[in-house]
């Protein structure tokens, strides 16, 4: 297969001798320069040295793992560095994994073992900004298709609210009154600020909104939250924020419809 991914430098995370071997011959046969690290603390260490255009990063690694490894990379100050594309190197390819690799900050990932062809168009994707995480949310986000629990599922559980309020049943009718009239309109804002590529504002109200949904344990939305904070703050993977606002947004207004019918409200 003929090299046309450019001149690039390449950064192999992998502790695996074996899946080591395999990468950097697929690497040298292509003519691409790479450099590798045994941990996640000296993949880090080496990034902070020497500029690199990917990461090939493994999950499963001693002293500190892909995904962690991958969280202290979007936590550096160089802003070039911080946003190096990442793509985690799995064996674990169970369905709902993935999300896990993007709320790191991820790019995109590639199940091993893997073939020449496939190391060449996941690179490819990242380097043409076409990530499967990237991809896949801009389809969804272009026709609100969302992930949605099923209609007939109760998204929220009062049980924290139960315990706060030890049985005055107006204590919590107050809360799902404040909650009715206050999430919903911070949820829109959130979405607006992101149409606007406020990557800033749109992390500050998923900050906000976070503590209500885990108070009203909406299961359905908190990862999603979580990743649309980190990556507002640190202005990543920002293809994805579009999606994951609008689902957040969709979850927020089916759950208050639902706790109006609950409260009669």
């Amino acid at each position: 297969m003929n090299n046309t991914l450019g001149n690039i430098r390449i950064l192999l995370a992998e502790d695996n001798e074996v899946n080591k071997l395999l990468a950097k011959s697929i690497l040298q046969h292509w003519g691409i320069e790479s450099k590798t690290a045994h941990t996640g603390y000296e993949a880090l260490a080496l990034l902070q040295q020497e500029d690199f255009d990917i990461v090939l990063m493994d999950i499963q690694m001693p002293e500190r793992n892909g995904i962690e490894a991958t969280q202290d990379i979007r936590s550096l100050l160089d802003e070039k560095k911080r946003n190096v594309p990442i793509i985690a190197l799995t064996a674990n390819a169970l369905r709902g994994e993935e999300k896990k690799y993007l709320a790191a900050g991820m790019n995109d990932y590639l199940t091993k073992p893997f073939k020449e062809k496939e190391l060449y168009e996941v690179i490819q994707r990242v380097l043409s900004q076409q990530n499967a995480f990237g991809g896949r949310y801009q389809s969804f986000a272009a026709t609100d298709n969302f992930e949605l629990p099923p209609a007939s599922e109760k998204l929220y559980d009062l049980a924290l609210v139960d315990d706060l309020a030890q049985g005055n049943a107006d204590f919590i009718k107050s809360l799902v009154e404040i909650f009715i009239d206050t999430i919903p309109p911070t949820s829109k804002e959130m979405v607006e600020a992101c149409e606007l590529k406020n990557w800033e504002q749109t992390g500050k109200l998923a900050h906000k909104l976070k503590s209500t949904i885990d108070t009203m344990q909406i299961i359905s939305a908190k990862d999603d939250i979580r990743t649309i904070e980190m990556n507002g703050k640190n202005a990543q993977q920002t293809d994805t924020l579009l999606y994951l606002t609008k689902r957040i947004d969709a979850i927020i207004q089916r759950t208050t419809e639902q706790l109006k019918e609950e409260f009669s409200l």
